[in-house]
């Protein structure tokens, strides 16, 4: 159907219509009256033509923009799914693979040895327990893998004894204690190292600065003395 907005009308005194004007002229009415006729009949039905006509355009508008909001809603549900199903993966990626997925943390990378004490001092260190100075001195430190990392002197470990009897004994009795130095027979080089050490240590596992301070000072002091 053509756009009844841009049809034209036509000329109904023209040669085209001079029969049809000749049907309907009489002694009363002439041609001019015919024609006028002829042309309001046509201006009636091209007004009905052009309601039509914009009704129906209305409508398919509105049914374009309802499929439109349709398929963006659709659209918009599909990639919430897609979304999920990916932050699911990820999460069960993540699960699987822990230690791909650690944070890194923002920080520059040592530019000198990390020193890492015994398992056996740290557990104490952690608990604010005395800590033997020797285990923070280099040598105390290069022979952190010969400790059993257990978690303080009173774990236990089963043993055999003399009556090859399995007996129960403190985990801290089957170190060998040969080659610790106690704190007082230790050199004043390796005084200075278990300072530097056990300072480290004490801020890594978040010791309060008061108390960190407080032992600066102490060993300030006695290097001083």
């Amino acid at each position: 159907m053509n756009d009844p907005n841009l049809a034209i009308r036509p000329n109904f005194l023209s040669e085209d219509f001079a029969e049809a004007c000749l049907q309907l002229t009489s002694d009363t009415v002439n041609n001019n009256q015919v024609a006028r006729i002829l042309r309001t009949l046509w201006d009636i039905q091209n007004t009905k033509e052009i309601q039509r006509w914009n009704m129906c355009r209305e409508e398919e508008d509105q049914m374009a923009r309802d499929l439109a909001i349709q398929e963006a809603e659709e659209s918009a549900l599909r990639q919430c799914h897609l979304c999920e199903e990916m932050e699911a993966a990820l999460a069960e990626e993540c699960r699987k693979n822990k230690a791909k997925y650690v944070p890194v943390l923002d920080v520059k990378v040592p530019s000198g040895p990390v020193n890492i004490p015994a398992p056996y001092m740290t557990c104490k260190l952690k608990k604010g327990e005395y800590c033997k100075l020797y285990f923070f001195t280099n040598d105390g430190l290069a022979e952190v893998e010969s400790f059993d990392p257990l978690i303080n002197d009173e774990a236990l470990t089963l043993l055999k004894g003399d009556n090859r009897q399995r007996i129960w004994v403190p985990a801290s009795n089957t170190r060998d204690k040969s080659t610790i130095i106690k704190d007082e027979d230790l050199t004043w080089e390796q005084f200075g190292e278990a300072s530097v050490h056990f300072l480290e240590a004490m801020r890594e596992h978040d010791w309060q600065e008061d108390r960190v301070e407080m032992h600066v000072k102490f060993w300030t002091t006695l290097e001083n003395h």
